[in-house]
C-alpha cells in the first residue's frame, strides 16, 4: 500500500464511526463518545498528514468533504433523535441563513465551475472545532444549549460567507484554497512573475 493513501483511508474510516454514533448514543454515552473521538481524531490526522507530507489530491479532498458531511449529519441527527429539542427563535434564524448561504455556494460552484464541491478554506475547518466539542457535551448533559449552538452556527455562517467570496473572485476552481487572503497573495505573486522575467532579460542584455 502506498503511504500517500493513508489520509484517504483515514477520511473513509470516519464514515462507519460516524454512522455508529447514531446507534451508540441510545445505549451507551461512553461508547458514543469513543466513536465520536475516533472520528474526530481521524479528521484531524488526515488533513495533517496530507499537508505534512504533500499527499494532497483532488480525490482526497472530495473524500474529505464526504467524510466531513457524513460526520456532521450523523452528529446532528444523533442530537436531534436523542435529546429533547427546545430551540429559541434565533437558532432557527441562524440555521435558515446557514442553509441559504451553503445552497448559494453549491449553486455558484455548479454554474461557474461546472462541478459539485465545497472549498476547504481554513475558516471552515476552524469553525468546526466548537461543533466537535459542543455536540458531545449536549449528549452528555442530555439537553441542547441554545446560546452556544447559535454562536457555533454563526461561526459556520461566517466561514461559508468567506467561501462565497472566494468562489466569486476565483477564476480556476481550487477546492483547497485556504482563504481569501491566500488567494489574493497568490494572485499578487502570479502578477509579479512577468515583471521578474523582464528584469532578468534586461540584466542578460
Amino acid at each position: 500500500m502506498k503511504m500517500r493513501y493513508i489520509p484517504n483511508i483515514l477520511s473513509l474510516s470516519r464514515i462507519p464511526f460516524s454512522i455508529a454514533m447514531l446507534f451508540l448514543a441510545k445505549y451507551s454515552t461512553a461508547a458514543f463518545l469513543c466513536a465520536y473521538a475516533v472520528a474526530g481524531i481521524a479528521d484531524v490526522l488526515d488533513g495533517f498528514l496530507a499537508r505534512r507530507f504533500h499527499w494532497e489530491s483532488k480525490l482526497g479532498a472530495k473524500i474529505d468533504s464526504i467524510g466531513d458531511t457524513v460526520f456532521l449529519v450523523c452528529a446532528i441527527t444523533t442530537v436531534l433523535v436523542n435529546l429533547p429539542l427546545v430551540f429559541e427563535w434565533y437558532v432557527y434564524a441562524a440555521l435558515a441563513v446557514l442553509v441559504a448561504v451553503r445552497a448559494v455556494n453549491v449553486l455558484i460552484t455548479r454554474v461557474k465551475f461546472k462541478q459539485w464541491g465545497f472549498i476547504h478554506n481554513l475558516f471552515v475547518k476552524y469553525s468546526s472545532i466548537p461543533i466537535f466539542f459542543l455536540l458531545p457535551l449536549f449528549i452528555y448533559r442530555g439537553e441542547v444549549l441554545n446560546a452556544p449552538l447559535a454562536a457555533m452556527i454563526g461561526l459556520v455562517i461566517l466561514a461559508s460567507v468567506e467561501e462565497t467570496w472566494i468562489l466569486k473572485v476565483m477564476q480556476d476552481y481550487d477546492m483547497n484554497m485556504k482563504s481569501i487572503y491566500h488567494m489574493k497573495k497568490l494572485k499578487r505573486r502570479m502578477a509579479a512573475l512577468p515583471a521578474e522575467g523582464e528584469c532578468e532579460m534586461s540584466l542578460a542584455k
